[in-house]
């Protein structure tokens, strides 16, 4: 054993008792023994075999962009109708709304939009402690 980082309180009860003199010299044994052992080793290659296990991944098409694209073609397009049939009226068109609507319009229109991003986050937030615990 290490005596020199043992406390020499510990090596004097050690030197003087049977049964820890006989344990120090069963542990000095076991760490020596540890020692010599030859290191496991496999006569192949494991991260090999492990891949060759793993499911092939499999290509899905997603129609989700296709989806996004639509809708984003959708409203490029009605606005560009709504500018191409209103374009030089639609200045005179907001003109005639009183300032208070305009404002509870611009309003509520962020105060859903906070409210929307806030449940996204807390959503992200519920399947990141998810993937956490797997």
């Amino acid at each position: 054993m290490q005596k020199a980082a043992c406390d020499i309180d510990i090596v004097k009860h050690i030197q003087g008792c049977e049964t820890c003199k006989i344990k120090a010299a069963q542990y000095t044994l076991l760490v020596e023994g540890i020692k010599h052992q030859e290191k496991p080793s496999f006569d192949f290659n494991v991260a090999d075999l492990v891949v060759a296990q793993l499911p092939k991944p499999r290509y899905k098409d997603s129609a989700d962009k296709l989806f996004f694209y639509f809708i984003i073609f959708l409203c490029v397009f009605f606005l560009s109708i709504i500018f191409y049939f209103l374009g030089n009226n639609l200045l005179n068109l907001f003109r005639g709304i009183t300032p208070i609507v305009i404002a509870l319009t611009i309003t509520t229109a962020i105060c859903l939009f906070v409210i929307l991003c806030i449940d996204m986050y807390k959503k992200y937030q519920a399947q990141m402690k998810t993937l956490n615990f797997y």
